[in-house]
């Protein structure tokens, strides 16, 4: 036997025993049935393919509630400057619209972006600050009832100290949540009949107001006709700072867009090298993409954006394929556009995937409510009545074949078949 042989497989051999580590160390993590490391990627998610792209609403929603939904009146809130306020939104395109209202209200005020699982985390952060704010505002992040008491116990701190907290969501919450979180609230407004937060947001907080309605036409892909370059180019840089930003970028875009400020030469460079990218986007939605049928006869589309994946060439053969662009979430949207599926599931990574209903909204999440685990697996799925991130556990087999089979882990397949029987 050679050197160079005895080096290869010495080589192989290391690479096994750093993989089995790897994989003993994620089980010694482990807590409650699921992955540490999971939990902790998951509080820090930005990515906005883990959020729903809304239906476009009528325009009469403008004016009027949707059906069953609260109708609100505005508060009547001061303004003054000596007033200091925080905004807490989320990361997707509501929260960062809701973000940029809330702002274009207090121009001041300092503005921070979380997640649902990481919110407990923000507000602990806060309550433990000594310069507190003298009004939390929150939007479009829901309470995980699993967190509630950390969020309780944060918020009791915070009214304690004097801060008054308004807190705005579109997303369903426990009664009991709902409940608790009032008591330590001095405006909330919780109601999943309407589509976004920002419009909860317009509607209680700034009211009537030419350039709140401009940013709400923003959210809802209603813009008027010379309103669309604006929108292009504000819809560019928050998708590429959604894909590349840090969690200040993306707080920094929401002051930017709640005073409409001017580009800056960063922010060109990325709107027009999503301009680009957005014609290999558009030619990917259109494709053909693996189609399946649950047992109630539901056709729906199983999609793989992951870098590392198997894709059919020209003649249908399937080939390795690595991809160096990441999607942004519009391409659910051509997705949808090009295909009309009743639902459709956006792998994103080998442990990571988005379940979307089509704009029919035949479809809707309920089905898959309380599925912690499939075949003794795992598995989170956690969003909108219509769209929800889907967070699985692959197993060290899964891993060790992803070396060198890029088809989907069996864990992906299982999930798909859960989907085929349930929904």
């Amino acid at each position: 036997m050679t050197a160079q042989v005895l080096l290869y497989i010495s080589g192989a051999a290391f690479l096994l025993f750093l993989l089995v580590s790897l994989d003993l160390s994620r089980i010694i993590r482990k807590q409650s049935g699921r992955w540490e490391e999971a939990r902790t990627e998951e509080e820090d998610e930005t990515s906005p393919l883990m959020d729903t792209q809304v239906e476009r609403p009528v325009p009469e929603m403008e004016v009027v509630a949707p059906g069953g939904a609260e109708v609100l009146t505005t508060l009547k809130l001061p303004r003054a400057p000596e007033i200091r306020d925080h905004i807490l939104t989320h990361t997707d395109w509501d929260g960062i619209v809701s973000g940029a209202l809330l702002k274009y209200f207090s121009p001041l005020a300092t503005v921070s972006v979380t997640s649902a699982p990481g919110l407990r985390r923000s507000l602990r952060d806060l309550a433990r600050t000594g310069d507190k704010p003298n009004r939390l505002f929150i939007a479009d992040v829901g309470v995980e009832s699993r967190y509630l008491p950390d969020i309780e116990s944060a918020l009791i701190d915070l009214a304690r100290a004097g801060v008054k907290i308004y807190w705005y969501d579109h997303h369903p919450w426990s009664p009991q949540s709902i409940d608790t979180i009032k008591a330590d609230c001095a405006d909330l407004i919780v109601d999943d009949h309407y589509k976004q937060a920002g419009e909860i947001v317009k509607r209680r907080v700034i009211g009537e107001d030419p350039y709140a309605e401009k940013l709400l036409r923003l959210l809802t892909n209603r813009l008027q006709p010379e309103e669309e370059e604006w929108g292009r180019d504000w819809g560019r840089l928050i998708t590429a700072t959604q894909n590349s930003g840090s969690r200040d970028e993306i707080a920094e875009l929401i002051g930017s867009l709640a005073a409409d400020q001017s580009f800056s030469v960063l922010d060109r460079f990325r709107i027009n090298r999503l301009e680009q990218e957005e014609k290999i986007y558009k030619e990917f939605a259109k494709k053909k993409h693996r189609e399946e049928r649950t047992a109630s006869g539901r056709r729906f589309l199983v999609v793989d954006l992951r870098v590392f994946r198997m894709e059919p060439d020209d003649q249908g053969q399937m080939k390795r394929r690595f991809a160096r662009h990441n999607p942004p979430a519009s391409i659910a949207h051509d997705i949808d556009l090009h295909h009309n599926p009743d639902f459709y599931i956006l792998v994103l990574k080998n442990d990571r995937l988005s379940i979307r209903s089509g704009r029919n909204r035949g479809f809707t999440i309920e089905p898959l409510q309380g599925l912690t685990e499939i075949k003794g697996n795992p598995i989170r799925v956690a969003g909108h009545k219509y769209a929800a991130g889907v967070y699985l556990t692959v197993g060290f087999k899964s891993k060790l074949r992803l070396l060198w089979d890029w088809s989907m882990p069996e864990e992906i397949e299982d999930f798909i078949e859960e989907v085929k029987s349930r929904a």
